[in-house]
Order: structure tokens, then sequence, then C-alpha cells
């Protein structure tokens, strides 16, 4: 029989991830969020996610710019012993529909179970594997530390009475592409349910008679991928299926996602040029709404992953860019911005040609007060590749933002990492990489709006006036790979 849940064990757990916080402080270990939710999520009782968002919530924890995680002054004084009382009504607030008895004594008071312990293993955190940390901005503009304030993190609230925070079905995870602590990965077996793999030309699933649906390829905050197949013309696909965002949403917001998906991806459908992955379908009246994409194979993530940290062969990179580049200028020319931009949404083509995916998805779960639509944290994992006005939920985006997104990306291809404050410049770091890069990745990456590209266009005509000599063809002109790619 299962063990009720109740308030003071949720208490409990709560409890335990503040103490386990605060001794991680004390041993000078890293408190970065994907870190700690490896090492407490299988100590607690529900999903970490929930946890977490209810210490974000009522301000027991905050969190940087770099996702490191602290205690409030109010959080200090919970684990003092303060405020208890306080807390165990907040935790019956958050969690009312997860809860199945108050956990109150016989004598009507609060018995609070207090955590056990937590063991040595759950206190030292290894160094992180995945997810670099986000940076903060570059060129020593930060403000002073007593006047900097972190952009606040959004969290999921929940208009009066509506049953949001319901974990059926669970609630979504927060690492990110989408958000494991693993990147999506493209070309990774997945076992079924059974742990069985799906047998080579087994038929799929069908879905509304045009498409079969196959294993899965990768998953994200937002959706499922998998492989599928066109049943008419016998075509590869892929198919993207929407499901575990939805637990968020009541009968009415989810009308709302379903219509911003509808008007995203009718954009992304418009944009036919070789750097954007073609949407090909989509059908969003259905329980798990899905749309269908060209078959890519593999992501820029799983390649730099591959290098080591050591990025990636400098011709290639440069090929990339440029191929992303006209990618968003044509995107951009029709009004279309993407504003997400990371390894796991630039995808390869059979050619080895980069294409980039996933235009406005995070538009799909943007909070509205005016039509109740709650805040949704979907991960950190994009955060190092976002504008300033990004981070900050400024009003004023717009091609510029994605501009410093793939300046950021640029210097991860060539160097292997994420530039920080005051990062060497990538001909520092990577002696194979053309000086006449530098100035132009430092100016795609400038904080103020003012000082950087404005647009593609602009990015372009810099870059071929420093590669005059036709290295890279002229402007206008995309290298295209047309050798087919192993794996």
């Amino acid at each position: 029989m299962s063990q009720a849940m109740t308030r003071d064990k949720v208490s409990g757990d709560a409890l335990f991830i503040l103490k386990s916080l605060k001794e991680n402080g004390r041993l000078g270990r890293s408190n970065k969020l994907a870190e700690v939710k490896t090492a407490l999520e299988s100590t607690v009782s529900l999903e970490f996610d929930s946890y977490f968002f209810f210490l974000r919530k009522f301000h027991y924890i905050a969190m940087d710019r770099e996702a490191q995680l602290k205690l409030t002054d109010q959080g200090e004084r919970v684990v003092g012993g303060d405020y208890l009382d306080k807390f165990t009504g907040e935790v019956g607030e958050f969690f009312a529909d997860q809860i199945t008895g108050e956990g109150e004594g016989d004598d009507g008071s609060s018995t609070m179970m207090q955590p056990p312990p937590p063991p040595a293993t759950d206190l030292i955190l290894e160094e992180p594997t995945v997810m670099p940390p986000p940076p903060p901005p570059r060129g020593g503009r930060k403000p002073p530390p007593d006047e900097y304030q972190p952009p606040s993190m959004p969290h999921v609230t929940a208009p009066e009475a509506s049953p949001q925070r319901g974990f059926a079905p669970a609630p979504l995870p927060l690492t990110a592409a989408v958000v494991s602590p693993q990147p999506m990965q493209l070309n990774q077996p997945i076992s079924s349910p059974s742990g069985m793999s799906n047998m080579a030309g087994a038929k799929g699933q069908d879905l509304d008679l045009r498409y079969q649906k196959h294993d899965q390829v990768g998953s994200g905050p937002l959706g499922t991928v998998f492989k599928g197949k066109h049943n008419a013309l016998g075509l590869d696909v892929c198919v993207k299926e929407l499901k575990d965002i939805f637990g968020y949403f009541s009968f009415l917001q989810r009308g709302e996602v379903i219509k911003r998906l509808k008007k995203e991806l009718c954009a992304q459908a418009q944009v036919r040029h070789p750097g954007i992955v073609q949407v090909l379908d989509q059908n969003t009246d259905v329980a798990r709404p899905y749309f269908v994409m060209e078959l890519c194979k593999g992501s820029l993530r799983e390649k730099l992953d591959a290098s080591g940290g050591k990025g990636i062969a400098v011709p290639l990179a440069i090929r990339y860019f440029l191929q992303l580049a006209y990618g968003l200028r044509a995107a951009h020319q029709q009004g279309l911005t993407h504003h997400n931009i990371k390894p796991e949404n630039v995808l390869f083509d059979a050619y080895g040609n980069a294409k980039l995916g996933d235009f406005g998805l995070s538009r799909v779960i943007e909070v509205d007060q005016t039509k109740g639509m709650p805040q949704v944290f979907v991960g950190t994992g994009g955060m190092g590749y976002m504008s300033p006005e990004l981070i900050s939920r400024s009003k004023d985006v717009g091609p510029s933002s994605d501009v410093y997104g793939l300046g950021i990306l640029l210097y991860e291809m060539l160097t292997g990492q994420i530039p920080g404050r005051r990062s060497p410049l990538p001909s520092e770091i990577n002696t194979e990489c053309p000086t006449k890069l530098d100035p132009i990745f430092d100016k795609m990456t400038q904080d103020r709006k003012d000082s950087r590209y404005p647009d593609f266009e602009a990015t372009l005509d810099d870059f071929y006036n420093a590669f005059s000599g036709k290295e890279f063809l002229t402007k206008g002109d995309v290298i295209l790979s047309s050798e087919v790619t192993s794996g």
C-alpha cells in the first residue's frame, strides 16, 4: 500500500532541500540547479521541479545568472527553525492537489516531519558534465555588486482555483530541450517501456492515417521527437509531440497555447531556406498535438560534446556560421525571430549542412496575465546564448538578439567554450582561427544593443569586407555541402 502524501511529508522534503543547499554552501560545493536536481531528486517524494518552483515562488531560494542556487534570508531562518508553521502552511497551499492528508497529530498540532540527515553522497556534488553555465555580460559592463540585481527567473504561478499544479501528466523537467541533464541526442536509440527496442522495419504507430511514429530520437522541455514516415509518400520524417507542457495549463489556457503554437509553426513553414529546418505539417486538434519536420541527422550539441571541449574545425565552424546567418536573415526578412539559439536547436541534413529549428517555441508559453497564462520555467540550458534584453524579458527585442545568440555560438564552435567576462578573443584560444573574426564576434556580442550589429545584413557586410579574397565566395552565396555524411 502506498504511503499517504501528507503536508508534513512534503514540508520535510522541502526543508531537506534547503538544508542540503546550506550544507553544500558550507562545504564550498557547487549549488548549480542541474547538479542539485541530479543529486537530490531521488531522495524526495514528488518531482524535484515542483519543490524548486515552490521554494522560488515563496522566496526561500534565489538563483543567479549562472544558475547557482542560494538561500534567501527567509530560507536561512526556516533552516534555523523559525517560521516553520508559516512554511508548512505555504506547502499546503502550493501542493494542495498532491497532498492527501494534513499530517496533524492527535492534539491537532502540526507535526512536520523533519528530514533525515542527508547522506554525504547527496551533498558532494560533482562538477557539471553537461549544460555550460550561462555567462555574465561580457566586456566589464556588469554593474557593481551592490547595485546588480540578477533578473528573476520565471516560475509556475497559477490563477486562483485552476488545477495547473497537478502532476498528471508529470511536470516539465528543469534542464534543457527541452530538460533532462543530458542534451537532446538525435541518434541515440531509445528503448520501449518493455525494455525492448522496436525492431528495424517494424510498423510504427499510426497518426491520423497520414504518418507513422517510430522510435524516439530526442526529447526536450516542450516535447518529444520521434522518427516517422509519411504513409502516402514513404518519406522518412521527424514527428515532434507536445504533451508534458499541457500539465501546467487549464483547459482554457491550453486553447491559448494551441493558438500560439499554430501561429509559430505556420510562420516557420513559410520560410523556405536551406538554413532553416522545414516544417511540413501539423495537427494540433488531437490529445497530443504534433508537428512534422524534415528528417535531420544529429545536432551541433552532439558535435561539440564529441570534441571534448575543443570546438570543431575552423572551416566547418565558419561554414555553419554562414549557413545559420543566411537562414536567420531570411527568417527576419519575413518577420520571424528565433530568440532561443543554442546548439540543441542546430541540426544537420544528410549532407552535413547546418539548419536552425524550433523558431518561436519559447513564445508559445510566454506569460500573459491578461489571458491567465502562468509563467513556466523550462530550464537554463539556453541562457548562455541569450542577449541581456532577452534575459531581462524586455519588450525591446528583435533581430539583434539573434545576432547576439549566433555570436556566442560562433565562439563556442571555434573554441569549445562559452565566452564569459573578459574572455580571450577566439584567435587567442584557437590559433587556427583567423584574427579577422575577432572584431566580428566582439561586435555581435556587445551587451548594449546600440553597440551591436542591428541585423544580419550588417553582420554579413562586415564579414565579407574582412574576407575580401572570396575564400567564402561573395555575399549572397551560401556554401552547401553535397557529400552524404556517415551515421
